[in-house]
């Protein structure tokens, strides 16, 4: 661990609680400038000369940077020891010129209930501290300076607890914001999926019927007539191939409409209907505790990829066996799919790939592009890699909702 791990706060900021509270770091940093701006006045009026210039000009950036790019580099400011540390020397060093004025309370307290904000109470009190000494002492003295500074200290301590409270009533409402998007979201596609398996049911599934009929029908009608047993067997041949078109239109249908509670009874489902119609053995092992983590986003795209792999082993791999596992790893919803198929190609699809999306030299790779993509889509990752024992073993991990994660961080 170096020097900037040691001194940086003990949870990395995500990207949502950065979002939440960019607009209260925002509003601090510009109130911290707005008292430099006079701090620069006053070390002019005063004859402090060009050292009391140079220490407001030392702290400006220390604001004025995380003013600027909060919403990009935030996580970064809040998560670097040295950084944090430089900013707590820097604020003293700003506080000299304010000596004596109560504009010293004012940018000490702002800059309190800054650190409060994203590096929480226990880090932003230590911090505070030096702030809090200097105070102290910063007045003239006797009783009233001495009051005066007490009083300084005591608000940057209550600013600290505020900027805290602050921090986590703004993640809270962040969390809430997220977790309702995701309501509106998932009742926005199961809206879409029963209009889609309606729209199916009444058209496609309908016209795959009729043409089913129609099908047997002639080919009946061949038969009795003498055509030619190429031709019948012909006939029959799409007969065949347009009632499996509309078996598979209907095992889609009830896909759509069918969303059992929990992860493990939607992709169980899953597996077994592939197996049923590919005939290849496939077992799925899902870890109870998934559903605490996935929530009903990430059970989505958990549904998504376990598919989309088992039907890219179904096209290229040639396997005997599928095992699909799913569990819960640091947080984050872990999903194997292996096989004892081809395995990896000769030289392996461009980024690594395997059998399972390319099938060696079948080339192609839109299905592991699909993963990779929905994988980065939550933050997580998909690796392709080769089994112990042959075939291909594909890993794809997806981070919890953040929504989810800032509630149990909260």
């Amino acid at each position: 661990m170096n020097f900037s791990e040691r001194l940086s706060p003990k949870h990395a900021m995500d990207a949502l609680t950065q979002r939440a509270i960019g607009p209260a770091v925002r509003l601090l940093c510009q109130v911290r400038l707005v008292v430099l701006a006079f701090a620069l006045v006053l070390a002019l009026l005063d004859g402090a000369g060009w050292l009391g210039v140079f220490l407001v000009v030392l702290a400006a950036p220390f604001s004025f940077v995380p003013a600027l790019n909060w919403d990009t580099r935030g996580r970064f400011y809040a998560r670097n020891g040295i950084l944090l540390a430089g900013d707590t020397a820097v604020a003293v060093v700003a506080l000299l010129p304010l000596a004596g004025s109560p504009l010293m309370a004012v940018y000490a307290a702002a800059t309190a209930a800054l650190w409060g904000l994203f590096a929480g109470l226990r880090l932003a009190l230590v911090m505070a501290a030096p702030l809090c000494l200097y105070q102290l002492t910063g007045y003239d003295g006797g009783w009233r300076g001495l009051v005066t500074g007490a009083a300084g200290a005591v608000l940057t301590i209550i600013m600290t607890w505020t900027g805290t409270h602050l921090g986590r009533r703004l993640r809270r409402q962040a969390v809430q914001a997220a977790e309702l998007a995701a309501v509106r979201a998932d009742q926005a596609a199961l809206a879409e999926r029963l209009s889609l398996a309606r729209d199916l049911h009444d058209t496609v599934a309908g016209d795959l019927a009729g043409l089913a009929l129609a099908a047997r029908g002639l080919a009946d009608r061949l038969d009795r007539e003498g055509a030619a047993p190429d031709t019948v067997g012909v006939a029959r041949e799409l007969g065949a191939a347009v009632r499996t078109a509309h078996e598979h239109t209907r095992r889609a249908l009830g896909e759509l409409r069918d969303d059992p509670e929990g992860l493990a009874a939607l992709l169980t489902g899953t597996v077994g209907r592939w197996t049923e119609r590919t005939g290849t053995p496939a077992a799925a092992d899902v870890d109870p505790g998934v559903d605490a983590v996935a929530g009903p986003g990430r059970a989505r795209h958990v549904r998504a990829v376990v598919t989309e792999l088992l039907e890219n082993v179904r096209k290229h791999a040639g396997a005997s066996r599928v095992s699909v596992g799913v569990a819960v790893t640091d947080g984050a919803v872990r999903v194997v799919v292996s096989d004892d198929g081809a395995g990896l190609g000769a030289a392996g699809p461009p980024g690594g790939g395997s059998a399972l999306d390319t099938g060696g030299s079948h080339g192609g790779h839109y299905g592991m592009r699909g993963v990779r993509e929905r994988a980065q889509l939550c933050g997580g990752d998909a690796t392709w890699e080769a089994g112990p024992e042959g075939g291909t073993v594909v890993t794809v991990v997806l981070p919890a909702e953040p929504a989810r994660a800032l509630a149990e961080a909260a």
